[in-house]
């Protein structure tokens, strides 16, 4: 089995030996890919839906994991206990819904886990969130798949880095990724906020639409 770009660096961020929980793992590509690979000697794969759970299971006895691996039906990691996992990877879904399931589980804030998340919208509302509960982006890289770009974080509890992160200029928009490093990336992010200032100098929304506008420039 081979991970796309995307997936990949997920895996990456995995620490070697490490139990995860994979939430919403769809077809269970990422526990599969991680136990065969010897990265972790066990993982949890949960979904909310049954037909997602359906094929996740499937895999996992194509690969003879069935030993390693335990799937679960549940919403977000309301199937997880605290001391079942230590890294927890919530990748695909919307920034809004990454956080959700964050804030329905406070036992996240925990030094202990890392949160390895990868969002398909909003990343700048997940940012946010992980800044101002506690939780420190340690570590963000942007994956290139033909023409998508995906983020992809990698946060820890600890209040006193977040809040320290937070003060740094645009801190919500970049998160952990580096400006010059992460270029095509931020070009596609100040595009995106110069066409919503202009639509707020429309509406008459003039202090809205400098705020943007001051946010485009820390980001060239």
């Amino acid at each position: 089995m081979r991970l796309d770009n995307r997936l990949s660096l997920v895996a990456s961020f995995v620490r070697h030996g490490s139990r995860i929980a994979d939430i919403g793992t769809d077809h269970a590509y990422l526990p599969v890919w991680l136990v065969n690979q010897n990265i972790c000697p066990s993982a949890i794969a949960t979904d909310i839906r049954t037909g997602p759970s359906e094929r996740a299971a499937n895999n996992i006895k194509i690969a003879g994991l069935e030993s390693k691996i335990s799937v679960r039906l549940g919403n977000g990691l309301d199937p997880v206990a605290p001391f079942e996992t230590d890294d927890i990877i919530i990748a695909g879904m919307g920034g809004e819904t990454i956080a959700g399931i964050l804030d329905s589980a406070p036992w996240t804030k925990d030094t202990g886990f890392r949160l390895i998340l990868q969002p398909m919208t909003k990343p700048d509302f997940l940012h946010e969130f992980l800044l101002t509960n506690g939780y420190w982006i340690d570590r963000e890289q942007i994956a290139v798949d033909g023409k998508r770009l995906y983020p992809v974080i990698r946060a820890v509890y600890n209040p006193e880095n977040a809040s320290a992160q937070a003060q740094l200029p645009a801190a919500f928009i970049i998160g952990g990724l580096d400006v010059q490093r992460d270029r095509l990336y931020f070009e596609k992010q100040r595009e995106r906020l110069m066409n919503a200032a202009a639509a707020m100098r429309r509406a008459g929304k003039i202090k809205d639409a400098e705020t943007a506008e001051k946010l485009c420039a820390l980001l060239a």
